[in-house]
């Protein structure tokens, strides 16, 4: 018997709780493999039932990942949680949130390069004849060298060697 079953709790399906939740039933089912949650019992079917700190628990998971927070951060912080470290939950949270602004400040250069890199590009290819373009020496298309010149826009070697 369930410590929800003997408080008199009322249990939850697996689909009244993806209901409730917004979470699918295969996320649900996810979340139990990878151990971030778990239902509280099941019936003798064997069927999934879950309470309401099960509940809570995966409204804590959709919070988390709509803060971006991998599945192996958010199990940090879920154990926390659960072993009733709540002072260390917020610090943990704001480290986390710390890297996950300046990676997403990171990439959001790495799109800006790349943002004026094909606006280069596509001015070239307007520039370009489009038979002319096509006419090189091998028989494969030329219409790229066209575009690019048959070189790199600024940064675009580093990208390419994966060193920028």
């Amino acid at each position: 018997m369930t410590d929800a079953a003997r408080t008199g709790e009322r249990l939850l399906t697996v689909g009244e709780v993806a209901r409730l939740t917004g979470l699918s039933v295969k996320t649900l089912h996810h979340y139990e493999e990878q151990g971030l949650a778990e239902p509280a019992g099941r019936t003798e079917t064997g069927y999934r039932l879950y309470g309401e700190e099960e509940v809570a628990r995966l409204g804590f998971i959709k919070r988390a990942k709509l803060l971006g927070l991998t599945l192996e951060e958010i199990r940090k912080l879920v154990s926390l949680a659960a072993r009733c470290n709540r002072g260390e939950i917020m610090p943990r949270l704001e480290g986390i949130l710390e890297e996950k602004l300046e990676e997403t400040e990171r990439r959001m250069g790495e799109l800006s390069a790349f943002r004026e890199n094909l606006l280069y590009y596509r001015e070239r290819l307007a520039e370009a004849d489009p038979v002319e373009g096509c006419e090189i020496k091998t028989s494969f298309c030329g219409c790229l060298e066209a575009a690019t010149g048959g070189g790199y826009a600024v940064g675009d070697e580093a990208r390419d060697r994966g060193t920028s």
